[in-house]
């Protein structure tokens, strides 16, 4: 599986960390934390390992909730 396939813009990060990601549907900052665990885990930070991030939005659901919460996104000529 290629994380591309998913999310042009995917990016990795360190097996130990966060960052801030912006949210289109809710329009809120949410905190992501990153913590690789398990069998493994600290081997695996201690050699530097990173952890691949993809994000994907399911269209139809997000439709129907913002339909059902009546909310209306408005774009700007260009």
């Amino acid at each position: 599986m290629n994380i591309k396939t998913f999310d042009d813009d995917a990016f990795a990060v360190d097996a130990e960390s966060y960052f801030n990601f912006w949210c289109c549907d809710c329009n809120l900052r949410h905190l992501v934390v990153v913590e690789a665990i398990g069998n493994g885990s600290d081997v695996f930070k201690s050699n530097g390992g990173k952890i691949a991030l993809a994000f994907s939005r399911d269209d139809a659901a997000t439709k129907l909730s913002r339909k059902a919460d009546k909310i209306v996104l408005y774009k700007r000529k260009q």
